[in-house]
């Protein structure tokens, strides 16, 4: 029993090293090839393009009815509590601070992420990668830092978007919700905003961006074989992306504000 018990917990911590060490090679590798950023230009703005621009509808579909309910629920659970101008307050720093970049990270885990790790998983499978290596071409420099370049400035930028017009939404909902009009709800958003509130929510941003791309990239990488294999990294991509965003979010959140 005894003898069972550590034989697959033992098992388990070993392989949560092992991949955790193999994780902190590679994202210090993809760190180190950023010197080599103007060779591979043309495959970050490649990339970019398809993190940022196909990311964007979606993007902007979520946040507008993530505004358009947010100021439904805090209009009808607030209005008769506070002055109707409060609400506005609320809404930014809600958006702001929180939902627009968790819920735009979630949003990109869920497909530029899944993209990525099923991508590298393919080149995996069919022996891509292994063809790079065997060219002397370092598959993090081509594969993995363009990517992670790419997420470093199309995330935070995604999340602006997405503060922009779930903020919009939340002032239309609560519009129908309590007839709160432009003025109330303009004079309720300058009374709460704080210029730090917008570094909190870029910083999120960041983080949340380098942290999913890179764990996207390893799955992609440490696919198995065949397509089960393949499908396996881009569980395992999304599925540890939304992990590390929401721990992350707690300990920001704790450390900022």
């Amino acid at each position: 029993m005894i003898k069972h018990f550590l034989e697959t917990y033992g098992r388990a911590g070993k392989t949560f090293f092992t991949y955790y060490g193999k994780l902190t090679k590679m994202s210090v590798q993809s760190f180190l090839a950023i010197r080599k950023l103007h060779i591979y230009r043309p495959q970050i703005i490649d990339e970019f393009m398809v993190i940022g621009r196909r990311s964007f509808p979606i993007v902007s579909i979520t946040a507008i009815f993530m505004g358009l309910v947010l100021g439904v629920q805090i209009g009808t659970q607030m209005g008769s509590m506070t002055a109707k101008y409060v609400e506005g307050g609320l809404v930014l720093r809600a958006i702001l601070l929180e939902m627009g970049p968790v819920i735009t990270a979630v949003v990109i885990a869920g497909r530029a992420g899944a993209g990525i790790a099923s991508e590298l998983g393919t080149m995996v499978v069919t022996e891509q990668v292994d063809a790079l290596r065997t060219m002397a071409i370092d598959p993090i420099e081509i594969l993995v830092m363009p990517r992670l370049i790419a997420g470093i400035f199309a995330i935070p930028a995604l999340t602006v978007f997405s503060n922009i017009f779930s903020i919009f939404a939340g002032f239309v909902s609560t519009k129908f919700a309590i007839n709160l009009d432009y003025d109330g709800f303009v004079k309720g958003m300058r009374m709460a905003f704080h210029g730090h509130d917008v570094f909190i929510s870029l910083s999120k941003s960041l983080i949340f961006g380098i942290v999913l791309i890179l764990l996207s990239c390893f799955w992609g990488l440490n696919s198995g074989k065949g397509a089960r294999g393949v499908g396996l990294a881009t569980t395992s991509a999304v599925v540890s992306s939304l992990i590390a965003i929401f721990v992350l979010d707690y300990i920001i959140s704790a450390l900022l504000l």
